[in-house]
């Protein structure tokens, strides 16, 4: 096994975007660091590459008082998020957003009131390799190049396999390459961000879906869980199984690479009615896509879910914002069943006609006697007004659950440490990004925002990090 010689100030596990936001502040603030990416390619796949680039926090603009992003982080976790981490990430949103554009990261706005800050040029709808030479693309060149500035270093090819703590109170991280070779890494401090567990099926099916196999990856597909293995075997505190954040897509995403990461089937599910393969309501709409995209992955059949539409939602909700699949799923060749009769709609998706006549005129009868909470299951509007399924052609859509990074995960504070089984601290361990837990998730699974939480944690372990070397 070679070893490095240098005993780094800090190892990084992963060269997304919270890694290499932390990396490129550590070494501004005079620390020597070392960020380790498993692949060896230039432009190494990473969800931050696929992104569509929108720093938000909780669905609003950071530039939002914190306080009033604080309590919308409670209020969309239904109080699961911890207060500390939220209060964070409410904190320090745009901070974080200036620190980016002070190294020449360039936003630009869009037109909904929580598109205040996207990555420019944005990926305003991508498959395949379109997302190169976009934001979030242009962001990690731009970091890597800031990092080599600041006389740090991105070593590609280098996947972290065991992590250990030294008599010395140093890390010893052992690295494979492609070619077989082992490495041994030494650091005084380790900051894992390698991105969740979305990629490991053995994972994924001990909470996220019995069927993970039928659960369709909206990801990089690189980001299996090694970051929060290795943080279990150091004795890290986590909470695995919180729901994941990804979105309703076509079904036919596992057979047509032109319906993924999106247009998403979102808008036209929480406005209209998400069904069974059986012709029956099984969530509640009202909660949005995110929330529904996870009960189709708890579903015995995850492949037996279906979006229906009159044409007033697909006119009016069908391009909502910039993922809209009006006319986009069409036009890439996604199946949709169109009908003036919802007993064609069932028969072309062999559903039982006579039970989807009876959920759609069930639903529209509260609707219009304004009494959705009597439903089974219930029918909120916390995320989309229900729209009454009435205006011919009606439209039927066999959708998927996408997930794009799990929410569960390694638990920190809000010095993004590692916290031990006592929720103590654990000395010289760190944990940033998508590999973390105790913020999104919950009952609603409340979603914060992939972007802006990778961001602001990313820094805060840096300066925590700094503060503690430089302390006398």
């Amino acid at each position: 096994m070679h070893s490095t010689e240098k005993i780094y100030d800090l190892a990084i596990v992963g060269a997304g975007i919270a890694g290499m936001v932390c990396a490129v502040r550590a070494s501004q603030l005079g620390l020597s660091v070392l960020v380790l990416e498993k692949s060896k390619a230039d432009k190494y796949m990473c969800n931050t590459r696929l992104t569509s680039g929108v720093f938000h926090c909780a669905l609003q603009s950071p530039s939002k008082a914190s306080q009033v992003l604080s309590e919308k982080i409670q209020t969309d976790t239904d109080g699961f998020a911890d207060q500390d981490l939220g209060s964070t990430i409410a904190k320090h949103s745009l901070e974080s957003i200036r620190w980016l554009q002070s190294l020449g990261v360039r936003f630009i706005k869009g037109s909904q009131h929580y598109y205040e800050y996207i990555l420019s040029p944005p990926t305003l709808f991508h498959q395949n390799q379109n997302w190169m030479n976009k934001g979030g693309d242009l962001l990690l060149t731009n970091l890597e190049k800031q990092l080599t500035a600041f006389s740090g270093q991105l070593l590609r090819d280098r996947q972290v396999m065991h992590i250990e703590r030294s008599s010395k109170d140093e890390f010893h991280l052992t690295c494979k390459t492609s070619q077989d070779l082992q490495i041994l890494v030494r650091a005084n401090n380790v900051v894992l961000a390698d991105g969740g567990f979305q990629s490991n099926t053995d994972l994924l099916a001990q909470g996220i879906s019995r069927h993970p196999e039928k659960v369709f990856q909206r990801n990089a597909r690189a980001s299996m869980g090694d970051g929060m293995q290795m943080a279990l075997q150091l004795g890290a505190c986590v909470n695995t199984y919180e729901g994941f954040y990804g979105h309703l897509l076509s079904r036919d995403a596992f057979t047509n690479e032109h319906l993924w990461p999106n247009p998403w089937l979102d808008a036209i599910a929480s406005a209209g009615l998400l069904l069974n393969e059986h012709g029956e309501r099984f969530a509640n709409e009202g909660l949005g896509g995110i929330f529904l995209a996870n009960q189709v992955a708890k579903l015995d059949n995850p492949l037996g879910a279906y979006a229906l539409a009159d044409e007033t939602i697909w006119h009016e909700r069908g391009n909502l914002n910039m993922q809209g699949p009006n006319p986009k799923l069409i036009d890439a060749g996604a199946t949709v069943y169109q009908s003036d009769r919802l007993e064609d709609l069932a028969q072309r998706a062999g559903m039982d006609a006579t039970r989807l006549v009876n959920t759609v005129s069930e639903y529209n009868t509260q609707l219009q006697n304004k009494a959705l909470g009597t439903l089974q299951p219930e029918r909120t509007e916390d995320k989309s007004p229900a729209y009454p399924i009435v205006t011919s052609p009606f439209y039927l859509f066999p959708v998927c659950a996408g997930v794009t990074y799990t929410m569960g995960g390694i638990l920190t504070n809000a010095n993004a440490q590692v916290l031990q089984a006592d929720h103590s601290p654990m000395s010289g361990l760190f944990a940033v990004g998508a590999c973390t837990g105790g913020l999104e998730g919950g009952r609603k699974t409340g979603y914060v925002g992939g972007l802006i939480k990778s961001t602001v944690m990313g820094l805060q372990a840096a300066q925590f990090i700094s503060e503690q070397r430089h302390a006398p």
